[in-house]
């Protein structure tokens, strides 16, 4: 039977036309994707006036360009003007491109930086377009009414009789000096005239650290320079008043409070962009770790075992 005679069947005969039809129909399917109005080989696509490799650059960053670089409307820019942006652009994206394919964010911490910042960029962007309301705020600053707490000022005089070694413990001598002393201060005696009589000495000129100065000063700053027995009764003086004597690392203290502000809570209407602000962190910080935990659980990360040596 022959392969050419089509009188009588041929089953060799029919499975080649039975292929030679699918490669043609292949043929012309694929001619047709690639060749269709719109498509990347044929044309343009609307939203493009460019690519590079197949990535666009968009029309609508082209116009924003020019009218940012030259500083007028679109419709006003020169051919020249557009066909600088145009070039400009072309080149930043072959000079994106290669340090992609350098892996350029590997080892340059400029550019390792840049992507941690627009990365966050995108996943803050919900939050920073949020605007939150009135009540949403009050709410804010009702939970964290400590964060607007205007510092208190004090002005105070830390008097101590010191102790032979910060280890010994002071004397009752010692103790009846420092008892007499405050009861002197509150009596309204000067206080230099005090410091005479019953041997007190400024801390600021006895101790290498822990004094404050004489002048005025913040709490947080008096807190970090007191010893803290020290500092828990002075904030609670008011102006004028004397502490009785406290027993620190060093000697006994006596304190002259000599000027007093407390701590005040600012009121709400005060702080309100503080607020605003404090509230729009926070949402940031929350929506970035949560990203975190998302990112972490879809990689494959290995912390070595002897980590700190």
């Amino acid at each position: 039977m022959s392969f050419l005679d089509f009188s009588q069947a041929h089953t060799r005969r029919s499975l080649v036309l039975l292929a030679t039809g699918a490669l043609i129909g292949l043929a012309i399917a694929g001619y047709g994707l690639f060749t269709a109005q719109g498509t990347a080989t044929r044309g343009m696509p609307a939203e493009a006036i460019a690519t590079v490799n197949g990535r666009l650059i968009l029309r609508t960053d082209f116009v924003t360009q020019v009218q940012t670089q030259f500083g007028v409307p679109f419709a006003e820019s020169t051919t020249a003007q557009r066909q600088r942006v145009l070039d400009d652009m072309v080149a930043e994206e072959l000079m994106v491109q290669r340090g992609l394919d350098a892996d350029l964010a590997s080892y340059d911490p400029e550019v390792r930086q840049a992507l941690v910042n627009g990365v966050e960029l995108q996943i803050f962007a919900d939050v920073l377009a949020r605007q939150p309301t009135d009540q949403q705020l009050q709410e804010y600053y009702n939970k964290h009414q400590e964060k607007y707490v205007r510092d208190g000022i004090m002005q105070l005089r830390d008097l101590m009789i010191p102790t032979a070694s910060a280890q010994q413990p002071p004397s009752e001598e010692v103790l009846h000096m420092a008892h007499k002393a405050a009861k002197a201060l509150r009596h309204g005696q000067p206080l230099e005239d005090v410091m005479k009589q019953f041997g007190l000495q400024d801390s600021r000129k006895l101790l290498d650290s822990g004094h404050v100065d004489t002048g005025d000063v913040f709490d947080f700053s008096a807190k970090a320079r007191l010893d803290p027995p020290v500092y828990e009764v002075a904030r609670k003086l008011q102006a004028g008043a004397t502490s009785d004597p406290i027993v620190a690392p060093g000697g006994v203290h006596v304190v002259a409070m000599l000027k007093r502000e407390p701590p005040h809570q600012r009121p709400f209407a005060e702080v309100t962009s503080e607020v605003w602000t404090d509230l729009k962190k926070d949402a940031q910080d929350q929506v970035r770790a949560g990203n975190l935990r998302y990112l972490a659980s879809k990689a494959d990360i290995k912390i070595a075992e002897r980590k700190w040596d």
